[in-house]
């Protein structure tokens, strides 16, 4: 797994915190995969990790096993990872909060996987704390 995270080269310090999961369909049981806080006088930080996982056990993949019993047909299972970056990447140095759907990656569940975030926060985000709670600790 790889994040990218790109500032403005005009901010001269800026600090962040993200927070990589893998997305359920029950409130509050997102998976916590990985988080970071950091702090940068460089225009781009990256990260680098390896993580095996044993398998989406959620619920909504549990019901997709059921549902692929019942009906005999093979579906692809498959993990949606996601993020939330909150940081103070922005002119005035006030925090935002970058956590769109349309960011999540889905990923086959079979064999080696490799998952690529690259994030401009540049002044992106709305103006508010992140909703870290909604994921589980790991």
């Amino acid at each position: 797994m790889d994040v990218h995270i790109r500032c403005d080269p005009s901010i001269k310090n800026w600090c962040a915190e993200f927070l990589v999961y893998e997305v359920d369909t029950i409130p509050y049981s997102h998976d916590h995969l990985l988080s970071q806080k950091f702090c940068s006088n460089q225009p781009g930080v990256n990260f680098k990790w390896t993580q095996q996982l044993g398998g989406d056990t959620s619920a909504s993949c549990a019901e997709v096993k059921f549902l692929k019993r019942e009906e005999g047909r093979r579906k692809k299972e498959h993990y949606e990872i996601n993020y939330m970056l909150q940081h103070n990447c922005t002119i005035m140095g006030s925090f935002r909060c970058v956590n769109e759907d349309e960011n999540e990656v889905r990923v086959s569940v079979d064999g080696e996987q490799h998952v690529k975030f690259e994030v401009a926060a540049f002044n992106r985000g709305t103006y508010e704390r992140c909703p870290f709670h909604v994921v589980a600790d790991k």
